[in-house]
């Protein structure tokens, strides 16, 4: 019983442990993504974007410099 107890208990922190990975859609692309998630504010207005659409918007920065 005391085995069963644990295994329940590791199960329920496990499922509320993956609910704070949930997905997002980026403001730049418009897919879902899940990960992480990056914030800036542009003309007043805050923008979620993803890690690829970062990326890409350092590529295009290094080429203007």
């Amino acid at each position: 019983m005391k085995k069963f107890s644990i295994l329940v208990a590791l199960v329920m922190l496990m499922s509320v442990l993956l609910c704070g990975c949930g997905k997002f859609e980026c403001d730049i692309c418009g897919e879902e993504k899940s990960g992480k998630k990056y914030k800036d504010e542009v003309f007043g207005q805050e923008v979620e974007y993803c890690k690829d659409c970062k990326e890409d918007l350092e590529d295009l920065g290094d080429l203007f410099n």
